[in-house]
């Protein structure tokens, strides 16, 4: 069976069962655990948890919920692999939430005053199907970490598989695109002569006490990286990178995607940023100040009712955003054949959730336990609009 493990973390401090091997076991382990915490999840989730992971397409997943800048509970559904839970040691792929370790960098980097967020990166580092176009100029750090590079995502979206400019750099326009990442993160390997993985540990995770975060494939992983379960239910071997089969190799790196992360580590990462995290106030103020936004790219327009409507909706320094009357929510999702990731805080308020998710198609089961676990968060009202759509459009195709 998929079977549950619950960790309780109560001001951080986590408390982790072992796999239950029956259906009492596990009541009596969530129950005693339950008892056990200041604050309780929601007493509905254990059960959504459970209709989750028996879905062909999700095996597993891990939650953290963070209030008043501490962790205050963590829970642990189903398996990494046949016959092995998912625990507070499980690394998931975490998939495009990579994106917040080279945001989180550059702000460290800018910080420390050894940049600024407006250094174009051409003085640096070349792209051959981009260099001749005067608008590579442009591109800067901040551009391109609020997604208003002007570029699509990868080449192969392209027809003719290279990247150009289908808009104007800068314009406030949201063009969500992996590649530009993946220039910044060339930019800033060339411009400091250090590796992307050498600078997030040394400039980003070793300074905020942080461990078991990984933008690249290392050894501790081994054993620990669920078996990817793709949306028609085909699990696949740890560490494959799509459906074609193909592995991600001991070393490599991606600073927009496979970013690997234990559950505890990443809350614990949130938690430190809500905290004394080394930034100034007028970085935290940047962060989390709309740069970019838009009516036509899908999502980004709010198609719920009026009140459940998040305002603004769109991009700060490497974060998406969705504001609230009291707060500005700071969100990164992770969406690829077989992961699915939220995360998000609110500095204001010191809230926050991880959620990682090993299976492929995951998005709206995702959005039940957003619902579940927060049922005001606009975010998640947002969300849960955009899948309605998506779905009464499905149904229309289908007549």
């Amino acid at each position: 069976m998929r079977g549950i493990v619950v960790g309780l973390g109560i001001a951080g401090a986590a408390v982790a069962t072992a796999g239950c091997t029956s259906a009492e076991t596990s009541e009596d382990a969530n129950a005693a655990a339950t008892e056990a915490a200041e604050v309780a999840p929601p007493a509905g989730l254990d059960a959504l948890a459970a209709d989750i992971v028996a879905r062909p397409n999700i095996s597993g997943f891990g939650l953290a919920k963070i209030d008043d800048g501490e962790t205050v509970w963590t829970r642990y559904y189903g398996e990494q692999s046949d016959g092995v839970p998912v625990t507070e040691r499980t690394a998931f792929n975490t998939a495009s939430v990579a994106k917040t370790m080279l945001a989180e960098t550059v702000l460290r980097l800018v910080s420390q005053g050894r940049m600024t967020l407006d250094d174009p990166i051409h003085a640096h580092v070349s792209h051959p199907d981009l260099a001749d176009d005067p608008r590579y100029e442009m591109l800067t750090p901040r551009i391109i970490l609020s997604h208003q590079a002007g570029l699509l995502n990868w080449p192969h979206n392209y027809d003719d598989g290279r990247l150009a400019f289908i808009d104007e750099p800068g314009n406030g326009e949201i063009h969500y695109s992996g590649a530009a990442i993946e220039l910044l993160a060339d930019y800033l390997q060339a411009r400091f002569e250090t590796d992307y993985p050498t600078l997030v540990r040394e400039v980003l995770l070793t300074p905020l006490g942080i461990t078991e975060i990984s933008v690249s494939r290392e050894p501790w992983l081994e054993g620990r990286v669920p078996h990817p379960v793709g949306g028609d239910g085909t699990v696949y071997p740890p560490f494959t990178r799509s459906a074609s089969g193909s592995l991600i190799e001991v070393g490599e790196t991606s600073a927009a995607d496979n970013l690997y992360a234990t559950v505890p580590a990443y809350a614990n990462f949130l938690t430190a940023l809500m905290a004394d995290d080394g930034l100034s106030p007028e970085l935290q103020a940047e962060r989390a100040r709309l740069h970019s936004s838009s009516d036509g790219e899908l999502g980004y327009a709010c198609i719920a009712e009026g009140p459940d409507c998040p305002d603004p909706i769109g991009y700060g320094v490497g974060w998406g955003l969705f504001g609230e009357p009291d707060r500005m929510v700071l969100n990164h999702g992770g969406n690829d054949f077989g992961e699915h990731a939220q995360v998000y805080f609110a500095p204001e308020t010191g809230d926050g959730l991880v959620m990682f998710m090993n299976g492929g198609g995951a998005f709206p089961a995702g959005i039940e336990v957003l619902e579940m676990v927060e049922p005001d968060l606009l975010m998640a009202k947002h969300f849960r609009a955009l899948i309605n759509k998506m779905q009464e459009g499905e149904d229309t195709s289908g007549e």
